[in-house]
């Protein structure tokens, strides 16, 4: 429907010849003016809106004053869209009871249809709208003022000024304004004669431009020599801005004791309206003087800069940290075949704190030959302050043997040593002598033999392994060797035991208990177990094996750590969710340790790991929703003896499915009618209406032509869209389809369909006999019917439009 409204009557010229003439009063050029939303009147002058900030919402109203008496109108507004964009448009009080409304933002119609061939489009709002009554407004009194409609724009770009106006366009000849022409701007009274008006246009001012401002928390620092400091570097968007701000500090000095400085991440987003941070860090060694030094931080976006200073001021730090390392005890004596141990100590000074690498000097040849040892753990971590153990693990050489073992701590620059000395005593071995016979009586010149035997029960000890770190909770191994020293002469027993020290929580059980030595080694298996509830610390096993002559023992070193810990983030996803696992506690022995990563038992990958603590990244795989386990272990603890294992719950969701769409609209509608759908989109069977969610209503006219509705949002997952039937058109009856189209870039696309159908009221079916009877009312009931006629349609509404019945 054209809703220009170059308004003419049918029964205007019957009008004229049979009522008598209304008083009129003298004819008046109003004026429609821009002013604010509350307003009552026209400014004096074209007003100023502002000022504005990119990103502020504000309305303002289209107001008539002083014209003569209207019954409709049909009124543009134009801004400049690349500064200035229209979002809507609502009628004021000024029509009491509309009816034909259209409203058009953007070229896009709101309500009803826009306009063609005349100035919509981007930028540009269109309000047109007629008493339905078919009286004039003011009770017909001239001159009548009134809020026409009201529009609501958002501010989208940074300018000075921008203008406000009313476009023209070659399809707006009929105007309420003179000059210049074909201004589209008309008001009309209820017979479709055109009111003059004079037009009052506004400007929208905006303040200074977009900016930013740059803060240092702290802005003075006190910082020890060889240390270092930070301050957060703070940005903030002013009227705004949004873009990438470079940061710069002035330089750092180049001698090679003086501080050091830059910025943790140079390059800062900003958004309209938000902030971002970034960090200065400022360094020092030992030997930086003291001193205080200014930095500036500047901040630059295009030709705006900003500039911060941050003092920091270098103290004396005093002696420089380090750490001790000390061995108890310092000697050992050590039987032949059997391991010992000496507890190596470090020790913070001076606030030290890090990572401190254990080493010792090499063995001269393989154990039983030589004397071995290593050190465990071979990295240590020390706190400021704190001290932290390892031990020196010695296996004694099957012969006498001797020697001095060093020991290196490491941490930087710093290396500390101390040394353990040791001496091996070889076995000495008792045996008897027995001969069988011991007694001959014999006549001279004859030849006997007796036989000798050398017998011997004594044996020697050793365990592999005889140094466990385990965390609590863990249970391993170790395997005592038993075998006989020099020759048995034959077969004897030994009775093992085991005794923990000390005994809160740690156990040790032998199989078998007794073993039986002959000519070769026999073992037992030693098994140390611990709960998560053991106390953390430092255990020793005794082993202990006696036979009928002798006795001998072994130890074996455990120590206790906290259990491991095992964290995911997030806890729950759907599949294919990307879940980080951090791991802490995980012991490592010598070089880097494996640890197996599995989800429900089900490899998801492995990590190997030079320290105790690890992160992991993995994908959800394919899993119902639903409780699982993330699983962590070391499945080579100690060349086999144990394996350290920490779990995570996670819980894996219902993954979304796409969206669907229905929509619901009545079935049978009359010309004039509002056909108002509803939408509702549904995601796992619940509305819906995801941030990046798209709804859009497409509307088929009976002849094939297509119309895009709006669709306005009511609640979640609920829209609603308007189509205001024409009252007169060329051919308004037959049946209309409605789309729904709903888009997600995450969720994908659905669609719904929905018609309805467009019949004749019983006026219109009825119109000639209606006609007829009009015809013998007389001159009051032609005057009823002119107002019926505006009512309902019996217009012509642009000047190449032909007058046709609602």
């Amino acid at each position: 429907m054209n809703k220009r409204l170059v308004l003419l009557i049918s029964l205007a010229l019957t009008v004229f010849l049979f009522v008598p003439s209304i008083p009129r009063a003298h004819a008046v050029t109003g004026v429609v003016c821009l002013t604010t939303a509350a307003a009552n009147a026209c400014p004096a002058s074209p007003p100023a809106f502002g000022p504005f900030t990119i990103g502020t919402n504000f309305s303002i109203g289209i107001f008539i004053q002083n014209s003569n008496a209207m019954a409709g109108f049909d009124i543009y507004v134009k801004s400049d869209p690349a500064v200035l964009t229209p979002t809507s448009a609502s009628l004021g009080p000024l029509i009491v009871n509309p009816s034909l409304t259209s409203t058009c933002v953007n070229g896009i119609a709101q309500t009803g249809s826009c306009t063609v061939n005349t100035a919509n489009g981007n930028g540009v709002v269109e309000v047109t709208t007629i008493e339905s009554s078919g009286g004039n407004e003011c009770g017909g009194i001239s001159p009548c003022s009134g809020m026409a409609f009201f529009i609501n724009y958002t501010v989208v770009a940074s300018a000075a000024s921008t203008p406000l106006s009313y476009p023209a366009a070659p399809g707006c000849a009929a105007s309420s304004v003179s000059s210049p022409p074909n201004m589209c701007v008309l008001v009309a009274d209820n017979v479709g004669t055109t009111i003059p008006e004079n037009i009052q246009a506004a400007t929208v001012i905006q303040t200074t431009s977009a900016d930013f401002t740059i803060t240092a928390v702290p802005n003075s620092v006190s910082v020890n020599a060889g240390s270092s400091a930070i301050s957060n570097i703070t940005l903030t968007s002013v009227n705004g801005l949004n873009g990438m701000v470079t940061l710069s500090t002035t330089p750092p000095p180049a001698c090679p004791a003086c501080p050091t400085w830059g910025i943790n991440g140079s390059m800062i987003q900003l958004h309209a309206g938000g902030t971002n941070s970034s960090t200065l860090i400022f360094s020092t060694i030992s030997s930086t003087p003291i001193g205080r030094w200014i930095v500036n931080v500047t901040g630059t976006f295009g030709s705006t800069s900003h500039t911060v200073t941050v003092v920091f001021t270098i103290m004396s730090s005093g002696p420089p940290p380090d750490f001790l390392i000390s061995a108890n005890p310092v000697s050992l004596i050590i039987p032949a075949g059997i391991n010992a141990s000496s507890t190596i100590t470090l020790t913070s000074i001076n606030g030290f704190s890090g990572m401190v690498q254990l080493s010792t000097t090499s063995p001269l040849c393989p154990q039983p030959q030589c004397t071995t040892w290593f050190v465990t753990p071979t990295q240590v971590s020390l706190a400021a302050g704190g001290s932290a153990n390892a031990f020196l693990v010695i296996m004694a050489a099957n012969r006498a043997d001797s020697g001095t073992i060093s020991i290196s701590g490491t941490s930087g620059g710093l290396v500390h040593q101390t040394t353990v000395a040791f001496q091996v005593h070889a076995a000495s071995t008792d045996f008897s002598l027995t001969a069988f016979p011991s007694f001959f009586r014999i006549p001279a010149g004859t030849t006997v033999s007796s036989q000798v035997h050398a017998a011997s029960t004594d044996f020697s000890l050793t365990a592999f392994p005889s140094f466990f770190r385990i965390p609590a909770g863990t249970t391993v191994s170790s395997q005592i060797q038993l075998y006989p020293n020099g020759f048995s002469g034959g077969s004897f027993s030994v009775a093992l035991s085991a005794a923990v020290s000390p005994p809160n929580g740690l156990t040790a059980t032998l199989n078998p208990t007794i073993v039986t030595l002959s000519s070769f080694s026999v073992y037992s298996t030693l098994t140390i177990g611990t709960l998560a509830t053991t106390p953390v610390g430092n255990y020793t096993i005794s082993v202990t094996g006696s036979s009928s002559g002798s006795t001998h023992s072994i130890i074996v070193y455990v120590q206790v750590l906290p259990p491991p810990t095992l964290k995911v983030t997030p806890t729950s996803g759907t599949v294919g969710a990307k879940v980080l696992v951090q791991g802490s506690g995980f012991p490592v022995e010598f070089g880097s340790s494996e640890i197996i990563v599995s989800f429900d038992d089900q490899l998801v990958g492995f990590i190997f790991i030079p320290t105790t603590s690890f992160n992991f990244t993995f994908n959800v795989p394919e899993a119902q929703a639903g409780a699982h386990t993330v699983k962590a272990f070391e499945p080579f603890f100690f060349s086999g003896s144990g394996s350290i294992i920490a779990t995570a719950p996670f819980q894996v969701l219902q993954s979304p499915t796409g969206l669907t769409v229905s929509l619901d609209i009545g079935t049978i509608y009359f010309p004039g009618d509002g056909a108002t759908a509803f939408i509702l989109v549904n995601q796992n069977g619940q509305p819906a209406s995801p941030a990046d969610l798209q709804v859009t209503v497409q509307l088929i006219r009976p002849d094939g032509s297509m119309l895009l509705l709006t669709a306005t949002k009511i609640s979640t997952g609920i829209y609603r869209a308007v189509f205001t039937i024409p009252a007169a058109s060329a051919n308004p009856l037959g049946t209309y389809a409605m789309i729904a189209n709903a888009h997600s870039s995450s969720l994908g696309d659905s669609t719904a369909l929905g018609s309805f159908e467009v019949k004749p009221t019983w006026f219109a079916q009825n119109s000639k006999a209606i006609t007829t009877g009009a015809t013998l009312v007389g001159s009051v009931g032609v005057v009823g019917m002119v107002g019926l006629a505006w009512k309902k349609g019996y217009l012509k509404k642009k000047d190449d439009e032909q007058i046709l019945p609602a």
